[in-house]
């Protein structure tokens, strides 16, 4: 995700080092700026994944931020290490070792190192995303699907349908809606402020900073490094403080999926009962046939009901349109934390160091199956 990191793209090519041309000295070497990238911060954390056929897997939160909070760098290759396999045969060179990384960018007419994240997927302000800068100079505002590594084998931001995958959306008997994987989860209104009114074209929505493995999870010690290249300058690895994983039961599987009562106006109200030791749950809903995507925070306990206003649907004329509109297919999914997920993300936040795990010292995270359904 991270849109931030694009409103700061000037700062971004400094952080780079990306030479300047002056003209009238073709004999010299261009002149060029740089920034002190040992003043970025790099954060780990890890927890368990409760999937919501009941599967547990591995958690990681991270976070690569300048010290006024921004997303550190445009492109970044991440390590990750720790007491876990990657299945043999998955992630590329990764797999059947204890690490998780990206490819270093190749040079034109050669071919990129296969590994998880690829070369196009680096570490930014608030997680994980496939948005690592290129020659090509256009926006990019991707995001990873979850999980990782799930039994189909694939390795992609948009696996397609399979029934194994702990996230695999049924879809509508008799709509539009064909079976398929999940979207990745993006943060819209009213928790985030709404992005579809044509400022952000091609921006859906905020990251939740999360990245989830069909990794059984393991006890122990994890590690985080990033290589930056930097232009003419040798490349840099900055390190994270080591994460612990100490807890791999992790939060209960949801009981059941959420519900939804329609207001016949564009909203209505979510319910769900997230598992014991929740501290923070959000709804994610997502209208499938506008790509709109809505999220709706609560720090509640047990049983939760929140309300989806009526009119945050997407618009570039200044006139409101319903969340969900009529006949519209839509998904809701409730997701359960016992960690900071939404105070330590973008936009709000913008500290350097936000605090990523809870009073257990994890980032547990528990998905609900999803409901899909058709709108009035």
């Amino acid at each position: 995700m991270n849109v931030n990191k694009y409103r700061t793209l000037l700062a971004g090519l400094a952080l780079l080092g990306i030479s300047a041309c002056t003209s009238g000295n073709s004999a010299q070497e261009p002149p060029f700026k740089s920034a002190n990238l040992t003043q970025n911060k790099l954060q780990l954390a890890v927890g368990v994944a409760t999937f919501n056929d009941g599967s547990k897997g591995l958690n990681v939160v991270e976070t690569f931020r300048q010290p006024n909070g921004l997303s550190a760098v445009l492109l970044s290759t991440p390590s990750l290490t720790g007491p876990f396999t990657v299945p043999a045969g998955m992630g590329g060179v990764d797999g059947g070792t204890n690490h998780i990384t990206g490819s270093p960018q190749a040079l034109p007419g050669q071919t990129p190192v296969v590994s998880t994240f690829g070369q196009s997927g680096g570490a930014f302000a608030y997680g994980f995303a496939p948005e690592n800068s290129s020659t090509a100079g256009a926006a990019s505002y991707n995001l990873y699907s979850a999980p990782f590594y799930a039994a189909d084998g694939t390795l992609t931001s948009n696996p397609p349908a399979n029934p194994a995958n702990p996230l695999y959306n049924p879809g509508i008997p008799g709509s539009s809606d064909p079976p398929h994987a999940n979207d990745a989860y993006r943060g819209g209104p009213p928790a985030y402020p709404n992005v579809r009114n044509g400022t952000f074209p091609g921006f859906y929505g905020y990251t939740l900073g999360f990245t989830t493995f069909a990794l059984t999870p393991v006890a122990g010690t994890y590690t985080l490094a990033v290589n930056v290249p930097s232009g003419n300058h040798p490349s840099v690895s900055i390190s994270a403080p080591n994460a612990t994983l100490a807890n791999v039961t992790g939060l209960p599987t949801f009981a059941a999926a959420p519900t939804f009562t329609e207001d016949g106006a564009g909203g209505g109200t979510v319910t769900c009962s997230p598992p014991a030791g929740t501290t923070e749950t959000l709804a994610e809903i997502e209208d499938q046939k506008t790509a709109a995507y809505y999220t709706i925070v609560t720090t509640d306990r047990g049983p939760v009901s929140v309300a989806l206003p009526d009119l945050l649907g997407p618009t570039t004329t200044g006139t409101a349109t319903p969340s969900l509109g009529m006949g519209d297919p839509y998904s809701v999914v409730c997701l359960a934390v016992d960690y900071p997920l939404f105070e330590a993300g973008p936009p709000a936040n913008v500290q350097q160091t936000p605090a990523l795990t809870g009073g257990a010292g994890q980032a547990d995270i528990a998905f609900s199956p999803p409901l899909t359904v058709v709108a009035y």
